[in-house]
């Protein structure tokens, strides 16, 4: 390209850049009236009915308040629908509730039906105490088996019989007890102030109840040496008689005399009413049992040679024996 076409050409471009005059020739151009704008959000549209989702067969609507089923089925060529099913959504309250009620309802009807309510214990090891006793101070006929508590059911036993050693006591259901005792031995019988009971070699007494064959007799004009009471025993526990006493007792009965019964004094202790007339007496002491049988029988032989009617014989002290 020329140096005269490059000038060319760039006064064109600058004529071009530079505005144009309006002619005094030209028309007037008349204003244009202002456009009217339309506000799109002014302009109401007709609203188009709103698309119902097809319920399906079996299954809730999403918006249904009752949270109905639909049901349709097909007859021939004809669609039927039927009525929705209104089913009401229970919340977890509601739900708790009718599961504290039903256990509610369950519990009662245990407690109350006869197949768990107890007629009568299974007594194993009784030999003078009947059953039909055991029963009656078991605290739970008539009642649900619910109720059974084995260490108060023993309590009760022990405490109403004291001649019972052991006792045990086993639940099973539906209304079944189980009753295993071991009764106490008696070695003696005691009476005093008109009242027999039955002494056992731990000097624990019990009852009398039936006959008692082959036991020594105790007649006691007062109560015997008090045993020291041990604090964490029950009362049913609690001794009647030492069994240091017991013992010594029991020594003594061989020696006393056929179809006599052993007497018990608390001044003068043990002895036995001897048929020539008078009393013996060992004391309440245990010891020297055999040396005070040697001094007794020295004694009544002496004084049977010299022809004197004692009333009474004491031996309760080795050094200091004496006659009345």
């Amino acid at each position: 390209m020329t140096t005269l076409q490059k000038n060319s050409r760039a006064k064109f471009v600058r004529q071009s850049r530079t505005p144009k005059t309006r002619s005094a020739h030209a028309p007037k151009q008349t204003a244009q009236p202002a456009r009217k704008t339309y506000n799109p959000a002014s302009v109401y549209l007709p609203v188009e009915p709103r698309p119902v989702a097809r319920r399906t067969p079996g299954r809730a609507t999403k918006n249904s308040p009752n949270k109905g089923y639909d049901f349709a089925f097909s007859l021939g060529r004809t669609n039927v629908r039927a009525p929705a099913l209104n089913i009401p959504q229970l919340g977890s309250r509601w739900v708790s509730a009718g599961l504290t009620l039903l256990l509610g309802f369950m519990l009662f009807t245990m407690w109350t039906a006869s197949p768990f309510t107890v007629t009568a214990a299974v007594v194993r090891g009784n030999q003078r105490l009947g059953a039909a006793e055991i029963n009656s101070m078991l605290g739970m006929i008539g009642q649900p088996i619910f109720k059974a508590v084995p260490a108060k059911i023993k309590a009760n036993l022990q405490t109403a019989f004291t001649d019972l050693e052991s006792v045990k006591v086993r639940v099973a259901f539906p209304n079944r007890i189980n009753v295993d005792v071991v009764e106490r031995i008696p070695v003696m019988s005691w009476s005093q102030n008109g009242v027999v009971m039955l002494v056992d070699a731990s000097g624990m007494a019990f009852p009398l109840r039936g006959e008692a064959p082959g036991l020594f007799q105790v007649t006691s004009n007062g109560a015997p040496p008090r045993v020291t009471l041990d604090p964490t025993l029950p009362l049913y526990e609690q001794k009647f008689i030492s069994p240091e006493m017991v013992q010594a007792l029991t020594s003594l009965a061989p020696d006393v005399p056929a179809g006599m019964p052993m007497i018990f004094d608390p001044l003068y202790g043990m002895g036995w009413q001897d048929p020539l007339g008078w009393t013996v007496y060992f004391g309440q002491n245990i010891k020297d049992i055999p040396m005070k049988k040697v001094v007794y029988q020295a004694i009544v032989d002496t004084l049977t040679r010299q022809g004197v009617q004692p009333s009474l014989i004491s031996v309760e002290y080795l050094n200091a024996p004496f006659y009345k």
